[in-house]
């Protein structure tokens, strides 16, 4: 199951930013069918993202001279309507982790876009407020389409892929995150969120 743990993983050997090239992998089922991302990514392109939720827009700013493989993969699955209707499962408000989990369009915590691949921009990463980064399956390169939103400073190790930072809405995830979190729990910490979140749609626009 994908999910942020504070648990040591080997570091594969960093890819030159900005990618020229990326590599998708197949792996699993995917929870809506989606095709690859393109190999070659618009590495030059600035992109920023609208996820509209049933509580309100967050706006993004994605990374993509730092994490271009990853942004990549994010457009593409925005593009295709991967995340539309999709709920967010996954609220953890203790343990140095304050996050807000989501991009299963399952809502279990356990789905993916059918593919994987390689993490970026590790090095030295941390984890404050209005980062976006990528949830994976605790071992290395297995980045598929879930991402976590931190809504408070966050302790994690450098693990998984920080790739946007929040300029507008982080005082949603905020009311979110106070409100708490209930049953189903998940085995990771925290559990669904008791304000439920709906992604409603995922648009990106590129400058």
């Amino acid at each position: 199951t994908p999910s942020p743990t504070p648990t040591p993983t080997p570091t594969p050997t960093p890819v030159a930013e900005p990618a020229h090239h990326c590599t998708y992998s197949a792996s699993g089922t995917a929870a809506r069918k989606v095709s690859l991302p393109p190999a070659a990514p618009d590495y030059k392109a600035t992109y920023r993202a609208t996820i509209t939720t049933n509580l309100g827009n967050i706006v993004i700013d994605l990374l993509n001279s730092k994490a271009t493989c990853t942004v990549n993969s994010f457009v593409s699955l925005a593009s295709q309507k991967f995340y539309n209707g999709s709920p967010c499962p996954r609220l953890s408000t203790s343990g140095g982790l304050y996050i807000l989990q989501c991009g299963d369009p399952t809502g279990t915590g356990s789905g993916g876009p059918g593919y994987a691949f390689a993490s970026e921009n590790l090095t030295g990463a941390t984890y404050p407020a209005g980062t976006l980064a990528m949830a994976n399956a605790g071992v290395p390169d297995s980045n598929g389409s879930q991402f976590f939103l931190v809504y408070k400073n966050s302790v994690l190790l450098p693990s998984y892929t920080p790739f946007g930072t929040i300029v507008s809405g982080l005082n949603i995830l905020q009311t979110v995150g106070s409100r708490g979190f209930g049953p189903p729990l998940n085995s990771a910490g925290g559990g669904a969120p008791k304000d439920k979140v709906d992604i409603e749609s995922v648009t990106i626009s590129k400058t």
